[in-house]
């Protein structure tokens, strides 16, 4: 070898490289690529976010969310939502039934960037509608993003040309037609199709027929005989709500359920009912540093992100929840201790499924006007329905408070380059959720509360706001780096799943009850995340593109991205020394120039 000593030609540190003493600059070196036929490098700057078309489905508060922080955060996207219903909202402009309210308390249950006044301290369903539609108008959502009444009825995406096509019917004009999009982001959510229980002769019934998700405003049930059936989250809001009002009322509750206190009762009177802001309690919400505001919000927070411990087996805190609640069900149902054999729990902990909070409800189930069966109701006839006992029970309306659809399935065709994922996933309970976000081997498809996302405590909304940003981080990276798609790799989708699922073992989630997690099962797999939801907020702050199978738009070049060689911040005025640190002052640059530059020669 010979060395061969090079200077930077200003005095610099002298470099040493070393060639072999027979080198031929024809030759390849040892450990060198080989060279190959030039590849096209284009026109641009390394850093341009390339222009894509985003596909939104839903204008709920998951839609609302990604169109604020794409605004924040994204560049060069055009964004199109497609909404079925008539308005923005999602599942509180459906739900209006009497009584529904949200049980996690009004100053969490809203979107991080945008805290609102709110008369009580847990809101009502209208409020909470009115929030989300306060949030379109001040930000003009609607007009920028938002299509109405256009249900979007099949997905189908083509690696040929890297593209979802979107099948969509606007209802209005009953017109159908397709759209095109790089990225589509599902944000329709679990409990967005309601459904009629599967009870013989319902439809043959001739007085009124309601449903807690689809509620007619005008109907009156002053003095009317009612048949409420179901017991979950709905059935236990509107048993309270209409009791006075009612002449009778018919009820049944065919499993156990845990029916616990409201949450963050330590805010609210004695016996835990929901309570007015007074006027004084209300100037904080017009704080004008936010300072208080956003301490009464982290106070009234932060015992969400603490109660992950009793949902795990064999905890102190799962022990003392299960006696607590058990105590409060036996003592609220002491007049009726037929029911408390029927329908206190035994063999499953509190969060086997989600807790039904039921401020009036069990002494409702044992007030005077009530019959409550723990039988399933067998037949509807048109006069109304058909007891345990055989006899016809006459009512002149009847509730179906029965809940959703709540198959994490898609609810249309999903192909991709002609495969239907819903015949591929059939006999599976649950479709290969990767973190809940997106879906293994699906390309440029993303999830707001997929399965295995952390619906089971604590406030929504902070959940959806750190998936809309790991969305965008991701639309980012295909943006940047000339990405055509990227899909979760179905090894470590499958992966995922097995862990989850071993986790999920040692949880309350797994217990024997059955729970929309699982899909109305007893028995089946809990979808849900594995873990607390501190867990999976801090898990989606970084996308792990290690788990994505990635397709470059040049597969030749999969290093086209870099373009010319420049970055945009060496052409669009940013700081082209921010690895130096940054300076506060700015004007600083005028005053050392003369400060600093050589002084002339005495």
């Amino acid at each position: 070898m010979r060395n061969i000593d090079l200077q930077d030609g200003q005095g610099g540190q002298v470099v040493t490289s070393f060639l072999p003493r027979s080198h031929n600059k024809d030759q390849t070196l040892p450990g060198t690529v080989p060279a190959v036929e030039d590849v096209t490098i284009t026109d641009q700057l390394f850093g341009a976010k390339r222009d894509l078309r985003v596909i939104v489905i839903g204008a709920g508060a998951s839609g609302l969310n990604f169109f604020k922080r794409a605004e924040e955060q994204a560049e060069n996207l055009d964004i199109v939502c497609y909404e079925k219903n008539a308005d923005i909202g999602g599942t509180w402009l459906e739900n209006r039934y009497p009584g529904c309210a949200c049980d996690i308390p009004s100053v969490v249950y809203q979107f991080p960037w945008r805290p609102a006044r709110w008369s009580q301290f847990w809101s009502y369903s209208e409020e909470i509608w009115g929030y989300l539609k306060l949030v379109e108008q001040e930000n003009r959502f609607i007009e920028k993003y938002v299509e109405l009444q256009h249900q979007v009825e099949a997905l189908s995406w083509s690696d040929k040309n890297a593209k979802w096509t979107v099948s969509v019917h606007d209802v209005q004009r009953d017109l159908r037609f397709e759209d095109h999009a790089d990225v589509v982001i599902n944000c329709t959510g679990v409990l967005s199709n309601w459904k009629w229980p599967a009870i013989p002769g319902l439809q043959t019934f001739r007085g009124t027929l309601l449903h807690s998700a689809a509620w007619d405003s005008s109907v009156s049930l002053k003095g009317k005989r009612v048949a409420l059936v179901g017991a979950g989250s709905s059935a236990v809001q509107i048993l309270p709500s209409i009791y006075e009002d009612v002449d009778k009322i018919y009820t049944w509750v065919r499993s156990k359920i845990w029916i616990t206190g409201n949450f963050s009762q330590t805010f609210t009177r004695a016996d835990g009912s929901n309570y007015q802001y007074t006027d004084e309690q209300q100037k904080i919400f017009d704080d004008s540093s936010h300072d208080e505001y956003l301490a009464y919000r982290k106070m009234v927070e932060e015992p969400f992100n603490r109660r992950f411990e009793f949902i795990v087996n064999g905890s102190e805190a799962q022990q003392n929840t299960f006696d607590y609640c058990n105590e409060h069900m036996r003592s609220s149902l002491q007049t009726r201790p037929d029911l408390i054999e029927k329908i206190v729990p035994t063999d499953f902990y509190v969060g086997c499924r989600r807790p039904t909070p039921g401020y009036g409800y069990l002494q409702s189930l044992c007030a005077s006007k009530t019959t409550t069966y723990t039988d399933s109701l067998k037949t509807i006839t048109e006069k109304g329905f058909i007891d345990p006992e055989g006899n016809e029970q006459e009512v002149d309306v009847i509730i179906c408070a029965t809940g959703f659809d709540t198959s994490f399935k898609p609810r249309v065709p999903l192909l991709v380059n002609g495969v239907d994922m819903r015949q591929k996933w059939a006999q599976d309970q649950h479709p290969p959720s990767y973190l809940s976000v997106a879906l293994g081997g699906v390309p440029n498809y993303l999830i707001s509360g997929g399965a295995y996302f952390p619906v089971a405590h604590g406030s929504f909304f902070p959940l959806i706001d750190s998936f809309c940003k790991y969305a965008l981080k991701l639309i980012e990276k295909i943006q940047v780096d000339n990405i055509a798609w990227v899909a979760p790799n179905e090894m470590k989708t499958k992966q995922f799943l097995r862990h989850a699922n071993t986790f999920l073992k040692r949880t309350a989630w797994n217990g024997p009850c059955s729970s929309w997690f699982k899909g109305g099962t007893v028995d089946g797999q809990p979808a849900l995340y594995p873990g607390s939801r501190l867990s999976f907020m801090k898990l989606v702050e970084n996308v792990r593109f290690e788990d994505y199978d990635i397709e470059y738009l040049d597969r030749e070049n999969p290093f086209a991205f870099l373009r010319k060689g420049k970055h945009v911040c060496e052409e669009d005025g940013s700081d082209v020394t921010w690895y130096l640190g940054s300076t506060s002052d700015q004007t600083l640059k005028d005053t050392l120039r003369e400060r600093m530059t050589a002084p002339e020669s005495a």
